[in-house]
């Protein structure tokens, strides 16, 4: 690996970060302060005896940390981008460009998409706090499998790649037994049951804007080391 290829993941990733950033700016906070407005609303109800809630860090500083933090996590997630890029020259086919793109959508699906289907993030007014602990271990813990199962993926199409089995009939296989796959750990893993005092509707909007987001960061970062990459390896005009 390149100190090139380290730099133009350390780039993707803070472009990615800054766009994810601005993204979640635009469609999630305004979810985040609707759900911070019902839950002072509920409390108030509940015992007006109590004040309302406030925060040592106020709303406009945590929006521009919301900034700042997704771009500082976009340099991490650039060098890692760049690690995985380095490692997958000779063994994922394609170009450079093609290359980064079957990364991206490995990232987005494991890290992002998997994750998301049993333990979708909650804004304030869901959940219980005291099974923060749990659902984060949880929530990574399934992130990983997400990762192996990926490179499991990755190892059976280069197995079969030796077999006479055509194309799509190999892809498919491949396919059918990622999904397959995930779809039992899904089920075999705890379901936890909290409860919810928001509108349908904005917990979704919420939980959309989130995953929007983070496919932003991972798919972003993969879409722009692709172009950087191509450009890189672009013959220079000779004036």
């Amino acid at each position: 690996m390149t100190a090139a290829a380290v730099r133009r993941g350390l780039l993707a990733g803070v472009l990615a970060g800054l766009l994810a950033g601005l993204l979640s700016f635009t469609i999630g906070e305004p979810r985040v302060q609707d759900a911070i407005r019902l839950e002072e609303a509920a409390a108030a109800v509940e015992n007006a005896a109590v004040a309302p809630p406030t925060f040592e860090v106020t709303r406009p500083a945590q929006r521009v940390g919301l900034v700042v933090g997704l771009v500082l996590y976009g340099l991490a997630v650039g060098t890692l981008f760049a690690v995985a890029s380095a490692w997958a020259v000779g063994r994922v086919g394609g170009s450079d460009w093609q290359r980064s793109l079957k990364l991206g959508a490995a990232a987005v699906g494991a890290l992002v998409l998997l994750p998301a289907l049993k333990y979708p993030p909650n804004p304030p007014a869901v959940g219980d706090p005291a099974t923060v602990g749990q659902r984060t271990t949880l929530f990574l813990g399934l992130a990983a499998i997400g990762v192996l199962l990926a490179l499991a993926g990755w190892a059976a199409a280069r197995q079969l790649a030796a077999s006479r089995l055509p194309a799509p009939v190999r892809q498919t296989l491949v396919g059918v037994g990622v999904v397959a796959v995930a779809a039992a750990v899904l089920v075999a893993l705890p379901t936890i049951r909290e409860p919810v005092r928001l509108p349908a509707d904005l917990l979704w909007s919420f939980r959309l804007a989130s995953v929007a987001t983070q496919a932003t960061l991972y798919g972003g970062t993969a879409l722009i080391f692709g172009l950087l990459a191509v450009r890189a390896r672009a013959p220079a005009t000779v004036p």
